[in-house]
């Protein structure tokens, strides 16, 4: 038990900069009455400093040399700078817990930890207790996936830990072995799992036995220690050993228990607190609530000082045996208003403290709100923007210091790319995930890539990476992958794996006799299927050592980034992220050997789960400009920002479930057997997020609230802080936080003085340039947009098909067309009516050869047949009464046909058609057939023109123009609806009759003349864009050209503003 009054217990408080108060006060133990850095210098240099974080414990180093060069430039008013200092300062020994790690305990511990075998390396756990954990079977609530059961593995190292971390049920640690130690927590553990908890708790307690048994048997056959339980020993024996042999020097330790603090270390720090040259230095004590509030917090896990009130209840401490650290006053005049700190604890305080509320006291609340600000953005990319000119607007100050604080790495990532718009490159504590740097993507696209059977657009995302060249010139390589991409792997997927790539390209260059960019495709196909080695079919493939798997993925990685003059594994680990991305996989092979053979198909998942939450040091926010992080700018995680303390602070994304983040027990425990086993709750975590951010809030002068309305494209929901601390404000006498001018900045930053919108696009090319030739797309499309035959016809611009496109509408178009015309042609070559048994059998005979000659995959031939079926019965019905009764001659399919359209001098314009079929029926009448698989066109869009395809038909039919076919009177005008859905087919006439049909097709053909005269035959006319908005083109290919997006809007807002004008 402690005894109080024998304890060095201070507090700094959560106005002041905490490190900066911490250094002046160290200094004057050591004997510094200046306070400009003149202690003892060999005494100093002795001392050992316990911090929470290694970035706290170097921000410390900063703090003292500030007070070392404070003297010379303190009457100038303010800090003095590094070129000013006379002479060098011994620090004391800096030691940072930084969440316990094994490797901080070892620092900690000195000899006393050579006894303590060595713990197991975390990736290797993680690995021996996935192939446990692979062995739950899926109906009983197992890993479906490897993926999945690394990441209870995880989960499951989390709980051990915990577990161990907490000591439930763990006095006898220094009496029981480490390895008997989870067999006691289970034993426990049974009692918590009665009758009324669900069988899936029950199944979870039998497999947790059998698994740390066999993690119980591994450790000790390995002669290692669990990560926890080691961690708990060292700190023990820490304490023990400056119990037993306190130190001649000073042992502080500072900031530690602001976010819960474990026994093991609470009890070192009732040692340190007892030592005769020790001392525990807490944080933002609230010496202001007492009684049954003060109680009351303590049972309140997600109050910002439960964690605070249960540390103090373990030293036996009551608030008023704190007392002020010395050194506080020495840096009073860079403190933020201390009614700030007061306000935030009273806007938080437990349910029991809720009737202060009621004293209204506006004028005793309102200088807390001075610094402080709001700022609530309509979305996360303008958080960002208004975040960023924040920072660059404090560095205006040459001695101020900035940060962001957020949990939120998309905002960080945000805020990262805006500085960097103003020059200024940040330095993001949470660095790079190692899964998103260059190196690792590559990595985890090659082993997609085939996983994926060589799939266009992960095969792509390889060949043009950065990284890749397969032991080439990168320039060749990239020339190479261009070629393929355009020339073979747009449109429907090739064929699976390399040979599937070879045949394909073979099939398509050798058909355009394009030897050159065979030779260039094959070699870089070569290269491809060299490099990968045995690498290359995971799919259906046996069981395989992930450890394998791992070798031959690395090995095809190397040899891809591999170019003709640098060897593959430097380029892949070059670079700022390439030591830590080496270091991790150098680790994972090791422990990828621990784990059971899986199927090659789930590698590609498994190893982006190991290289998730794994980050590496990157300065590459700077987009390519040259220099290090800024000085004076920071982008912290909660962690990376607890004790430290800057000039402005912006606290960003303060909106619910982002900060705190939403909590979770995990997949091994319920809530109520966390808290009946005695390990905390998970609504802790809301308590220690909270408590970073009253801290950090409150420790600068300048400090800045911001969140979003809207998140991911979701209404958002304050954070429960700030709606408590704006509930009561708004009780105070209607008072608020002071709204920040930056998003009103952010708004303003792109927005020019003038909106100037480009014009509608009228291109005027020469007439030697305009096209002589018109199909009878073309006409309408020149009709409705003419900017599109521009593009198309003069420019020579045509959209890439999609990558990996599926075989849908328009091939499916094709495929019925095909049918058709082989349908009709064996019709006209027998000469007599097969009958309707027969017909439908040479359907679906012309059918199956449609699809062999589409060479449409298995599965979607599958699905097509039943439609192609119902399109048979219903042609079969309809050519059966006019064949039988011998009223059509003969057919015509796929017509060509050419008829001069328009001439001026000696410049012309030919129409060109090519008709899906025309009947000559017994009286030499023709009728004019169009196939549709989709909507027929309306009949008023054909009248006036807006749809001219089969008018323009019949005009060149009665002028014979089509091929073998003399001209003859047009009887008829058909559309046949030809889907073969429910509904397989519907005959729409358009017109009926020699005469009417003339009227239409003359009236149609003149128009397109016209057209054709008007845009092809003179020089002068523009090509506009959409120049009729009533008459949309039928395709947008090009309208992104055009700026329809930009100008439509403009002239959309000038035709409603000018609507009333008479």
């Amino acid at each position: 038990m402690a005894r109080p009054e024998a304890m060095r217990l201070f507090d700094i408080p959560a106005h002041l900069p905490f490190l900066d108060c911490l250094a002046a006060g160290v200094l004057l133990l050591h004997g510094d009455d200046g306070g400009a850095g003149r202690a003892d210098p060999e005494a100093l240099s002795r001392a050992t400093l316990l911090l929470p974080t290694r970035r706290s414990a170097r921000a410390l180093r900063e703090a003292f040399l500030r007070l070392a060069v404070a003297q010379p430039a303190r009457g100038a008013g303010g800090p003095g700078r590094p070129e000013d200092a006379d002479r060098a300062m011994l620090l004391p020994r800096m030691r940072a817990l930084a969440g316990l790690s094994t490797e901080d305990a070892d620092e900690l511990a000195l000899p006393v930890l050579l006894d303590l075998p060595p713990a197991v390396e975390p990736l290797r756990r993680q690995s021996v207790l996935t192939g446990f954990v692979m062995r739950l079977p899926q109906r009983h609530g197992g890993p479906a996936t490897p993926e999945q059961a690394w990441g209870l593995a995880g989960a499951l190292a989390t709980l051990l830990d915990e577990i161990a971390l907490e000591e439930r049920d763990l006095g006898m640690l220094a009496t029981v072995s480490p390895e008997l130690f989870a067999d006691r927590w289970l034993d426990r553990l049974a009692r918590l799992v009665p009758e009324e908890h669900a069988r899936h708790w029950q199944i979870t307690l039998t497999f947790l036995r059998g698994v740390v048994a066999q993690w119980n048997a591994w450790l000790r056959e390995q002669g290692l220690l669990d990560v926890g339980v080691r961690r708990v020993k060292a700190l023990q024996a820490q304490a023990e050993a400056w119990e037993r042999d306190p130190p001649a020097h000073w042992v502080i330790a500072a900031g530690i228990g602001v976010g819960g603090t474990i026994p093991a270390a609470a009890a070192l720090l009732e040692v340190v607190a007892q030592l005769p040259r020790g001392a525990v230095v807490l944080h933002g004590v609230d010496r202001r609530t007492r009684g049954e509030v003060w109680d009351a917090i303590k049972n309140a896990p997600t109050h910002p000082f439960c964690s605070q009130a249960r540390l103090l209840e373990d030293l036996a401490a009551e608030q008023d045996r704190i007392r002020t650290w010395p050194g506080c006053e020495r840096v009073s005049h860079r403190a933020a208003p201390e009614r700030r700190a007061e306000l935030f604890g009273m806007a938080l305080r437990p349910p029991e403290g809720m009737s202060a509320w009621t004293r209204r006291e506006p004028d005793h609340w309102r200088p807390g709100l001075d610094g402080l600000s709001l700022l609530t953005a309509p979305d996360a990319q303008q958080e960002a923007v208004a975040i960023a000119l924040l920072l660059r607007e404090a560095l205006e100050d040459p001695r101020a210091r900035a940060a962001l604080v957020t949990p939120d790495r998309d905002l960080a990532r945000r805020v990262s790319a805006e500085l960097a718009r103003h020059g200024i490159v940040a330095d993001d504590s949470a660095g790079e995930p190692l899964s998103e740097t260059p190196a690792g993507a590559f990595l985890r696209l090659v082993a997609r890539m085939v996983a994926e059977r060589f799939a266009p657009v992960p095969l792509l995302s390889v060949l043009k990476h950065p990284l890749c060249a397969g032991g080439m010139e990168r320039g060749a390589w990239l020339a190479a992958a261009r070629l393929l991409e355009r020339r073979v792997l747009r449109g429907p997927r090739p064929a699976p794996g390399v040979e599937g790539l070879r045949d394909a390209t073979s099939a398509v260059l050798r058909g355009e006799r394009d030897a050159e960019a065979l030779a260039q495709a094959n070699a870089l196909l070569e290269a491809l299927a060299r490099a990968l080695g045995g690498f290359t079919a995971l799919e259906d493939a046996p069981a395989r050592p992930p450890g394998d798997l791992l070798a031959a993925h690395l090995a095809a990685a190397e040899a891809l980034a591999a170019t003709e003059t640098e060897p593959g594994g430097l380029r892949l680990y070059a670079g700022e992220e390439g030591e830590p991305l080496a270091c991790h996989l150098a680790a994972l092979a090791p422990a990828f050997a621990e784990l059971p053979p899986i199927a090659p198909s789930a590698y590609p998942a498994l190893f982006d789960a190991a290289l998730a939450g794994v980050a590496a040091r990157s300065v590459r926010a700077s987009k390519g400009r040259d220099g290090g992080p800024h000085p004076r700018v920071e982008i912290l995680g909660l962690l990376e920002a607890r004790l430290l303390s800057f000039d402005r602070v912006v606290l960003g994304a303060l909106d619910e479930s982002v900060w705190p983040l939403a909590t979770d027990p995990g997949p091994w425990m319920s809530r109520p057997m966390r808290k009946a086993f005695g390990l905390p709750e998970p609504e802790a975590r809301i308590g220690r997020v909270c408590a970073d951010f009253l801290l950090t809030a409150c420790a600068a002068p300048t400090a800045v609230l911001t969140r979003a309305a809207k998140r991911g494209g979701s209404p958002t929901v304050p954070a429960r802080w700030l709606t408590r601390i704006e509930t009561f404000l708004a009780g105070q006498g209607g008072l608020a936080l002071p709204a920040s001018p930056a998003a009103a900045w952010a708004a303003r930053l792109d927005q020019p003085a003038r909106v100037a919108p480009c014009e509608r696009p009228a291109p005027r090319p020469p007439l030697a340039a305009r096209p002589e030739e018109l199909s009878l797309s073309d006409v309408a499309t020149l009709l409705a947009d003419p900017y599109a035959i521009y593009a198309r016809r003069v420019l020579k611009l045509f959209p890439l098909d999609p990558l990996d496109a599926d075989v849908g509408r328009a091939e499916y178009g094709t495929l019925v067309h095909a049918a058709l015309a082989r349908f009709i042609r064996r019709l006209d070559d027998a000469r007599a009516w097969p009958g309707e048994a027969a017909a439908r059998q040479w359907f679906a005979e012309a059918a199956e050869a449609a699809l062999a000659q589409a060479g449409a995959p298995p599965s979607l031939a599958a699905f097509w047949r039943p439609r192609l079926a119902r399109i048979g019965d219903f042609v079969v019905a309809q050519e059966a009464p006019r064949r039988a009764a011998n009223a059509i001659r003969r057919s015509l399919v796929e017509a060509e046909g050419r008829l001069a359209l328009a001439r001026r001098g000696d410049r012309a314009v030919t129409l060109i058609a090519r008709a899906d079929r025309i009947d000559e029926q017994a009286d030499g009448r023709l009728a004019v057939v169009d196939y549709k698989t989709g909507k027929l066109p309306k009949a008023a869009a054909v009248e006036d023109g807006s749809q001219p395809q089969l008018p323009l038909e019949a005009a060149m039919a009665l002028r014979g123009a089509f091929r073998g076919l003399p001209p003859r009177p047009v009887e008829r005008l058909e559309y046949w609806r030809v889907s073969g859905g429910p509904d397989a087919g519907e005959v729409q006439g358009v017109r009926a009759g020699a005469a009417e049909v003339e009227e239409l097709a003359e009236r149609s053909l003149a128009a397109a003349a016209a057209l054709a005269e008007r845009f092809l035959l003179r020089g002068d006319t523009t090509f506009p864009s959409h120049p009729h908005p009533g008459r949309p083109s039928r395709s947008g290919d090009y309208d992104h050209l055009a700026r329809v997006a930009e100008w439509a809007g403009a002239e959309d807002a000038g035709a409603e503003g000018s609507g009333g004008a008479p």
